[in-house]
């Protein structure tokens, strides 16, 4: 590397405003690359891209509500996620996007999408709770429907005894439930 593009270990360290113990961290985290330093010496040399990148990650941990903004700007990802994709101004669920979705598939299906991965057809029906599972909730019609599903929610919570099984089937069905009671 050359000398631009590169910075020692106490320049990288000051850069980032941490101790060189720390930058070693983020080098075996993999974090910064690192690369030998001059030959015969056992001095290494940092990445001064890489040194930027996670100076500018660290910017937005501080001011979350900027790196927000930027993100709903198409700008850098939040969060890696194998659901959802953000590229060339489109919105992606697990690989289809989002717009043609809307379009063409009903909710239960772009629902089953996202909790199976499988875009086959096979929607989440949303009508079929189990009997045991029905829960009547009597809200004031004053509510606003998200107050209402916030209201709801606790209740259904508490009263859907399957909830606590954890299996992938299991999660589905009082997912199902749960949405059917909601929508």
């Amino acid at each position: 590397m050359s000398g631009k593009q590169a910075l020692t270990a106490r320049e990288a360290a000051n850069e980032l405003g941490i101790s060189v113990a720390t930058l070693y961290a983020y080098v075996s985290r993999g974090l910064i690359h690192s690369e030998p330093g001059p030959v015969g010496s056992r001095q290494r040399r940092y990445r001064l891209a890489d040194v930027q990148a996670l100076k500018e990650r660290q910017a937005q941990r501080r001011d979350p509500a900027r790196s927000v903004e930027t993100a709903l700007h198409w700008g850098t990802p939040l969060l890696e996620s194998s659901i959802t994709l953000i590229e060339n101004n489109c919105l992606y669920y697990r690989g289809h996007n989002v717009i043609n979705l809307a379009r063409t598939q009903r909710f239960e299906d772009v629902v089953g999408l996202l909790w199976t991965g499988k875009h086959d057809g096979a929607a989440i029906e949303l009508g079929e709770n189990h009997p045991r599972e029905r829960v009547p909730i009597e809200l004031p019609a004053t509510l606003s429907p998200l107050e209402r599903i916030h209201a709801r929610l606790p209740i259904l919570a508490n009263a859907v005894i399957a909830a606590y099984d954890l299996r992938p089937q299991a999660i589905m069905r009082v997912g199902r439930s749960i949405l059917g009671a909601l929508v």
